[in-house]
Protein backbone atom coordinates (compact mmCIF):
# COMPACT_ATOMS: atom_id res chain seq x y z
CA UNK A 1 0.00 0.00 0.00
CA UNK A 2 1.29 3.48 -0.93
CA UNK A 3 2.32 5.47 2.11
CA UNK A 4 1.73 9.21 1.99
CA UNK A 5 4.80 11.32 2.63
CA UNK A 6 5.14 15.10 2.46
CA UNK A 7 8.00 17.59 2.53
CA UNK A 8 7.07 20.96 4.06
CA UNK A 9 8.85 24.25 4.67
CA UNK A 10 8.01 26.75 7.40
CA UNK A 11 9.06 30.35 6.77
CA UNK A 12 9.43 31.66 10.29
CA UNK A 13 10.42 35.16 11.39
CA UNK A 14 13.81 33.92 12.67
CA UNK A 15 14.13 30.35 11.37
CA UNK A 16 13.51 28.31 8.26
CA UNK A 17 12.37 24.79 9.10
CA UNK A 18 11.84 21.74 6.92
CA UNK A 19 9.92 18.63 7.92
CA UNK A 20 9.46 15.30 6.15
CA UNK A 21 6.49 13.42 7.58
CA UNK A 22 4.14 10.56 6.88
CA UNK A 23 0.93 9.28 8.46
CA UNK A 24 1.38 7.49 11.77
CA UNK A 25 -1.07 5.36 13.72
CA UNK A 26 -4.23 6.94 15.17
CA UNK A 27 -3.94 10.14 13.09
CA UNK A 28 -0.48 10.96 14.40
CA UNK A 29 2.53 12.13 12.42
CA UNK A 30 5.58 10.04 11.79
CA UNK A 31 8.51 12.43 11.55
CA UNK A 32 11.25 11.27 9.22
CA UNK A 33 13.30 14.49 9.09
CA UNK A 34 13.17 17.80 10.96
CA UNK A 35 15.81 20.48 10.44
CA UNK A 36 16.09 24.23 10.94
CA UNK A 37 18.36 27.10 10.03
CA UNK A 38 18.44 30.61 11.45
CA UNK A 39 18.20 33.53 9.03
CA UNK A 40 17.38 37.24 9.13
CA UNK A 41 13.62 36.76 8.79
CA UNK A 42 11.15 39.23 7.30
CA UNK A 43 9.69 42.62 8.13
CA UNK A 44 6.31 43.82 6.88
CA UNK A 45 6.11 40.97 4.34
CA UNK A 46 9.60 41.62 2.89
CA UNK A 47 12.63 39.42 3.54
CA UNK A 48 15.27 41.36 5.48
CA UNK A 49 18.17 39.85 3.51
CA UNK A 50 16.61 38.58 0.31
CA UNK A 51 19.87 37.89 -1.54
CA UNK A 52 20.95 35.36 1.09
CA UNK A 53 17.58 33.59 1.31
CA UNK A 54 18.42 31.10 -1.46
CA UNK A 55 21.78 30.05 0.07
CA UNK A 56 20.11 29.55 3.46
CA UNK A 57 17.44 27.37 1.88
CA UNK A 58 20.04 25.40 -0.08
CA UNK A 59 21.99 24.66 3.11
CA UNK A 60 18.80 23.75 4.97
CA UNK A 61 17.69 21.21 2.37
CA UNK A 62 21.19 19.87 1.96
CA UNK A 63 21.23 19.17 5.71
CA UNK A 64 18.59 16.48 5.10
CA UNK A 65 20.26 15.30 1.89
CA UNK A 66 17.07 16.06 -0.02
CA UNK A 67 18.27 15.15 -3.53
CA UNK A 68 19.75 11.76 -2.73
CA UNK A 69 16.64 10.87 -0.73
CA UNK A 70 14.43 12.23 -3.54
CA UNK A 71 12.55 14.68 -1.31
CA UNK A 72 12.33 17.26 -4.11
CA UNK A 73 9.32 15.80 -5.97
CA UNK A 74 6.85 18.18 -4.30
CA UNK A 75 7.24 20.86 -1.66
CA UNK A 76 4.56 22.42 0.56
CA UNK A 77 5.49 25.94 1.68
CA UNK A 78 3.69 27.77 4.47
CA UNK A 79 3.37 31.52 4.05
CA UNK A 80 3.39 33.61 7.24
CA UNK A 81 0.55 35.94 8.17
CA UNK A 82 2.50 39.08 7.19
CA UNK A 83 2.71 37.81 3.61
CA UNK A 84 -1.01 37.07 3.32
CA UNK A 85 -4.37 38.75 3.51
CA UNK A 86 -7.86 37.36 3.96
CA UNK A 87 -10.89 38.28 1.88
CA UNK A 88 -14.36 36.99 2.77
CA UNK A 89 -16.71 36.19 -0.08
CA UNK A 90 -20.19 34.67 -0.48
CA UNK A 91 -21.60 32.78 -3.44
CA UNK A 92 -24.51 30.57 -4.47
CA UNK A 93 -25.23 28.11 -7.29
CA UNK A 94 -28.34 26.26 -8.40
CA UNK A 95 -28.36 22.52 -7.86
CA UNK A 96 -29.58 20.72 -10.97
CA UNK A 97 -33.31 20.15 -10.36
CA UNK A 98 -34.20 18.98 -6.87
CA UNK A 99 -31.10 16.86 -6.81
CA UNK A 100 -28.11 16.31 -4.61
CA UNK A 101 -25.16 18.65 -4.35
CA UNK A 102 -22.08 17.23 -6.05
CA UNK A 103 -18.37 17.97 -5.81
CA UNK A 104 -18.70 19.81 -9.12
CA UNK A 105 -21.33 22.09 -7.51
CA UNK A 106 -18.91 22.82 -4.65
CA UNK A 107 -16.08 23.54 -7.10
CA UNK A 108 -18.36 25.93 -9.03
CA UNK A 109 -19.30 27.64 -5.77
CA UNK A 110 -15.62 28.11 -4.89
CA UNK A 111 -14.85 29.52 -8.36
CA UNK A 112 -17.73 31.99 -8.08
CA UNK A 113 -16.59 33.09 -4.59
CA UNK A 114 -13.08 33.75 -5.93
CA UNK A 115 -14.46 35.72 -8.89
CA UNK A 116 -16.55 37.85 -6.55
CA UNK A 117 -13.60 38.50 -4.25
CA UNK A 118 -11.64 40.29 -6.96
CA UNK A 119 -8.18 38.82 -6.57
CA UNK A 120 -6.34 40.57 -9.43
CA UNK A 121 -2.61 40.78 -8.77
CA UNK A 122 -2.82 38.14 -6.06
CA UNK A 123 -2.30 34.41 -5.86
CA UNK A 124 -5.05 32.38 -4.18
CA UNK A 125 -3.36 30.39 -1.42
CA UNK A 126 -6.53 28.74 -0.12
CA UNK A 127 -10.30 28.96 -0.05
CA UNK A 128 -11.97 27.60 3.09
CA UNK A 129 -15.62 27.45 4.14
CA UNK A 130 -16.91 29.49 7.04
CA UNK A 131 -20.22 27.77 6.29
CA UNK A 132 -22.13 25.94 3.54
CA UNK A 133 -25.89 25.95 3.21
CA UNK A 134 -28.35 23.84 1.23
CA UNK A 135 -31.36 26.11 0.80
CA UNK A 136 -31.68 27.55 4.33
CA UNK A 137 -29.95 24.75 6.20
CA UNK A 138 -26.28 25.13 7.09
CA UNK A 139 -24.08 22.07 6.75
CA UNK A 140 -20.44 21.13 7.24
CA UNK A 141 -20.40 18.73 4.28
CA UNK A 142 -22.76 19.65 1.41
CA UNK A 143 -21.92 16.86 -1.06
CA UNK A 144 -24.81 14.42 -1.25
CA UNK A 145 -27.33 16.72 0.46
CA UNK A 146 -30.63 17.41 -1.33
CA UNK A 147 -31.86 20.89 -2.16
CA UNK A 148 -32.27 23.57 -4.82
CA UNK A 149 -29.58 26.14 -3.95
CA UNK A 150 -26.08 25.62 -2.60
CA UNK A 151 -24.56 28.69 -0.98
CA UNK A 152 -21.71 29.53 1.33
CA UNK A 153 -19.38 32.06 2.87
CA UNK A 154 -15.66 31.58 2.37
CA UNK A 155 -12.37 32.91 3.57
CA UNK A 156 -9.96 33.35 0.68
CA UNK A 157 -6.31 33.72 1.63
CA UNK A 158 -4.22 35.68 -0.86
CA UNK A 159 -0.56 36.45 -1.42
CA UNK A 160 0.97 38.92 -3.87
CA UNK A 161 1.88 37.24 -7.17
CA UNK A 162 5.22 39.03 -7.23
CA UNK A 163 6.28 37.30 -4.01
CA UNK A 164 5.06 33.89 -5.21
CA UNK A 165 6.94 34.27 -8.51
CA UNK A 166 10.08 35.25 -6.61
CA UNK A 167 9.82 32.20 -4.37
CA UNK A 168 9.00 29.94 -7.33
CA UNK A 169 12.28 30.96 -8.98
CA UNK A 170 14.28 30.24 -5.83
CA UNK A 171 12.74 26.80 -5.37
CA UNK A 172 13.09 25.94 -9.06
CA UNK A 173 16.83 26.58 -8.72
CA UNK A 174 16.84 24.07 -5.86
CA UNK A 175 15.08 21.50 -8.04
CA UNK A 176 11.51 21.98 -6.74
CA UNK A 177 9.27 22.48 -9.76
CA UNK A 178 6.12 21.26 -8.03
CA UNK A 179 5.33 23.55 -5.10
CA UNK A 180 2.12 24.33 -3.25
CA UNK A 181 1.67 27.28 -0.92
CA UNK A 182 -0.23 26.97 2.34
CA UNK A 183 -1.45 29.51 4.87
CA UNK A 184 0.45 29.23 8.15
CA UNK A 185 -2.44 30.61 10.21
CA UNK A 186 -5.05 28.36 8.60
CA UNK A 187 -2.92 25.26 9.23
CA UNK A 188 -2.29 26.39 12.80
CA UNK A 189 -5.93 27.12 13.57
CA UNK A 190 -7.23 23.83 12.16
CA UNK A 191 -4.55 21.85 14.00
CA UNK A 192 -4.42 23.43 17.46
CA UNK A 193 -7.99 24.61 18.06
CA UNK A 194 -10.60 21.87 18.65
CA UNK A 195 -13.36 21.73 16.04
CA UNK A 196 -16.13 22.29 18.58
CA UNK A 197 -14.52 25.59 19.59
CA UNK A 198 -13.94 26.67 16.00
CA UNK A 199 -17.63 26.04 15.35
CA UNK A 200 -18.51 28.92 17.66
CA UNK A 201 -15.43 30.97 16.75
CA UNK A 202 -11.99 31.22 18.36
CA UNK A 203 -8.92 33.47 18.36
CA UNK A 204 -5.41 32.26 17.51
CA UNK A 205 -2.50 34.48 18.57
CA UNK A 206 0.92 33.55 17.19
CA UNK A 207 3.77 35.52 18.77
CA UNK A 208 6.99 34.66 17.00
CA UNK A 209 10.49 36.14 17.11
CA UNK A 210 9.84 39.26 15.02
CA UNK A 211 6.17 39.01 14.14
CA UNK A 212 2.75 38.51 15.74
CA UNK A 213 -0.51 37.51 14.05
CA UNK A 214 -4.06 37.62 15.37
CA UNK A 215 -6.57 35.34 13.66
CA UNK A 216 -10.29 34.91 14.20
CA UNK A 217 -11.27 31.48 12.94
CA UNK A 218 -14.77 30.13 12.36
CA UNK A 219 -15.47 26.51 11.42
CA UNK A 220 -12.86 25.56 8.80
CA UNK A 221 -12.09 29.10 7.64
CA UNK A 222 -10.32 32.29 8.68
CA UNK A 223 -12.82 35.06 9.29
CA UNK A 224 -10.22 37.80 9.73
CA UNK A 225 -6.46 38.20 10.06
CA UNK A 226 -4.13 41.00 11.13
CA UNK A 227 -0.43 41.03 11.96
CA UNK A 228 2.31 43.34 13.15
CA UNK A 229 6.11 43.22 13.19
CA UNK A 230 6.79 42.85 16.92
CA UNK A 231 7.71 39.63 18.72
CA UNK A 232 9.89 37.96 21.29
CA UNK A 233 13.08 39.21 19.64
CA UNK A 234 12.10 42.74 20.62
CA UNK A 235 11.95 41.65 24.28
CA UNK A 236 15.49 40.32 23.94
CA UNK A 237 16.60 43.58 22.36
CA UNK A 238 14.97 45.57 25.20
CA UNK A 239 16.89 43.54 27.79
CA UNK A 240 20.10 43.98 25.80
CA UNK A 241 19.73 47.77 25.76
CA UNK A 242 18.47 48.10 29.34
CA UNK A 243 21.39 46.20 30.89
CA UNK A 244 24.08 46.71 28.22
CA UNK A 245 24.22 43.01 27.37
CA UNK A 246 25.35 41.10 24.33
CA UNK A 247 22.33 39.77 22.45
CA UNK A 248 23.17 36.16 23.40
CA UNK A 249 23.35 37.14 27.09
CA UNK A 250 20.03 39.00 26.81
CA UNK A 251 18.45 35.88 25.33
CA UNK A 252 19.73 33.85 28.28
CA UNK A 253 18.37 36.44 30.70
CA UNK A 254 14.95 36.30 29.03
CA UNK A 255 14.85 32.55 29.71
CA UNK A 256 15.59 33.22 33.40
CA UNK A 257 12.99 35.98 33.88
CA UNK A 258 9.87 34.92 35.80
CA UNK A 259 7.36 37.77 35.68
CA UNK A 260 4.90 35.63 37.61
CA UNK A 261 7.08 36.03 40.71
CA UNK A 262 6.97 39.32 42.59
CA UNK A 263 10.56 40.37 43.26
CA UNK A 264 11.89 42.70 45.95
CA UNK A 265 14.89 45.01 45.81
CA UNK A 266 17.33 42.34 47.04
CA UNK A 267 16.43 39.72 44.42
CA UNK A 268 18.79 39.24 41.47
CA UNK A 269 19.22 37.06 38.42
CA UNK A 270 22.78 35.71 38.33
CA UNK A 271 23.50 35.80 34.61
CA UNK A 272 26.54 33.93 33.26
CA UNK A 273 27.85 35.98 30.35
CA UNK A 274 29.51 34.81 27.15
CA UNK A 275 32.78 36.09 28.66
CA UNK A 276 32.49 33.67 31.57
CA UNK A 277 31.70 36.16 34.33
CA UNK A 278 28.54 36.40 36.42
CA UNK A 279 26.48 39.56 36.14
CA UNK A 280 23.85 40.33 38.75
CA UNK A 281 20.66 41.75 37.23
CA UNK A 282 17.97 43.12 39.59
CA UNK A 283 14.92 40.87 39.17
CA UNK A 284 12.42 43.71 39.55
CA UNK A 285 14.13 45.73 36.79
CA UNK A 286 14.38 42.80 34.36
CA UNK A 287 10.78 41.82 35.06
CA UNK A 288 9.66 45.39 34.39
CA UNK A 289 11.45 45.48 31.02
CA UNK A 290 9.82 42.23 29.90
CA UNK A 291 6.40 43.21 31.26
CA UNK A 292 6.50 46.59 29.51
CA UNK A 293 7.07 45.00 26.10
CA UNK A 294 4.48 42.26 26.69
CA UNK A 295 1.97 44.96 27.65
CA UNK A 296 2.71 46.74 24.37
CA UNK A 297 2.19 43.48 22.45
CA UNK A 298 -1.11 42.89 24.29
CA UNK A 299 -2.24 46.42 23.40
CA UNK A 300 -1.42 45.77 19.73
CA UNK A 301 -3.36 42.48 19.86
CA UNK A 302 -6.38 44.35 21.21
CA UNK A 303 -6.04 46.89 18.40
CA UNK A 304 -5.98 44.03 15.89
CA UNK A 305 -9.27 42.71 17.23
CA UNK A 306 -10.78 46.20 17.01
CA UNK A 307 -9.48 46.61 13.43
CA UNK A 308 -11.06 43.30 12.49
CA UNK A 309 -14.39 44.84 13.52
CA UNK A 310 -15.52 41.83 15.49
CA UNK A 311 -17.45 42.32 18.71
CA UNK A 312 -16.11 39.36 20.61
CA UNK A 313 -17.16 38.52 24.14
CA UNK A 314 -14.49 37.82 26.74
CA UNK A 315 -15.56 34.17 26.66
CA UNK A 316 -14.34 33.53 23.11
CA UNK A 317 -11.46 30.99 23.37
CA UNK A 318 -7.97 32.39 22.80
CA UNK A 319 -5.06 30.11 21.88
CA UNK A 320 -1.43 31.20 22.03
CA UNK A 321 1.29 29.63 19.89
CA UNK A 322 4.83 30.60 18.90
CA UNK A 323 7.88 30.98 21.11
CA UNK A 324 7.86 34.78 21.47
CA UNK A 325 5.84 34.85 24.70
CA UNK A 326 4.88 31.27 25.56
CA UNK A 327 8.44 30.45 26.67
CA UNK A 328 8.58 33.35 29.15
CA UNK A 329 7.74 32.19 32.68
CA UNK A 330 4.40 33.80 33.45
CA UNK A 331 4.12 35.28 29.94
CA UNK A 332 0.83 33.60 29.05
CA UNK A 333 -0.84 34.63 32.31
CA UNK A 334 0.45 38.21 32.00
CA UNK A 335 -0.99 38.50 28.49
CA UNK A 336 -4.25 37.00 29.73
CA UNK A 337 -4.49 39.69 32.40
CA UNK A 338 -3.69 42.47 29.90
CA UNK A 339 -6.29 41.22 27.40
CA UNK A 340 -8.94 40.39 30.00
CA UNK A 341 -9.33 36.96 28.41
CA UNK A 342 -8.42 33.43 29.35
CA UNK A 343 -5.59 32.13 27.18
CA UNK A 344 -4.81 28.50 26.42
CA UNK A 345 -1.47 27.41 25.03
CA UNK A 346 -1.97 25.99 21.54
CA UNK A 347 -0.26 22.64 21.25
CA UNK A 348 0.12 19.98 18.60
CA UNK A 349 -2.16 17.08 19.63
CA UNK A 350 0.78 14.71 19.33
CA UNK A 351 2.56 12.82 22.12
CA UNK A 352 5.88 14.44 23.00
CA UNK A 353 5.46 17.22 20.41
CA UNK A 354 3.33 19.70 22.35
CA UNK A 355 5.52 22.80 22.62
CA UNK A 356 3.62 25.92 21.44
CA UNK A 357 6.69 27.11 19.51
CA UNK A 358 6.57 23.90 17.43
CA UNK A 359 2.83 23.95 16.73
CA UNK A 360 3.10 25.44 13.24
CA UNK A 361 5.67 23.05 11.77
CA UNK A 362 3.56 20.04 12.76
CA UNK A 363 0.36 21.81 11.68
CA UNK A 364 1.78 22.33 8.19
CA UNK A 365 2.73 18.65 7.87
CA UNK A 366 -0.69 17.53 9.14
CA UNK A 367 -2.52 19.81 6.68
CA UNK A 368 -0.37 18.71 3.77
CA UNK A 369 -0.90 15.00 4.53
CA UNK A 370 -4.67 15.44 4.80
CA UNK A 371 -4.90 17.39 1.55
CA UNK A 372 -2.24 15.80 -0.66
CA UNK A 373 -3.27 13.61 -3.55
Amino acid sequence: MFKKEVVCLEIGSSKLRVIVASEGVNNTLKIKELASREYDGYFQSEFVDEKHLAPHLFELFNSIDFKRKKYFKKLYISLPAEMCKVVNSTASVDIDGLGKATKADVDNLHAQAIDRAGVDGSEVVSISPIYYAIDENTTHQPVGKKGRILSGEFSIILCEKVLVEKLNNIFADLGFYNVEYLSEVLCGALFTIPQEERKEGAILVDIGHLSTSVTYTKNDGINSLTSFSIGGGHITNDLSEAFDLAYEDAERLKKMVAISVEADSLDYYDLPSVEGRIQRIPQSDANAVVSYRLQAIASAINQCLIMQGINLSSYVPVYLIGGGASKIKGGKDFLSKCLGRNITLGRAPLPGKDKPEDAIIYAIADFALKNCE
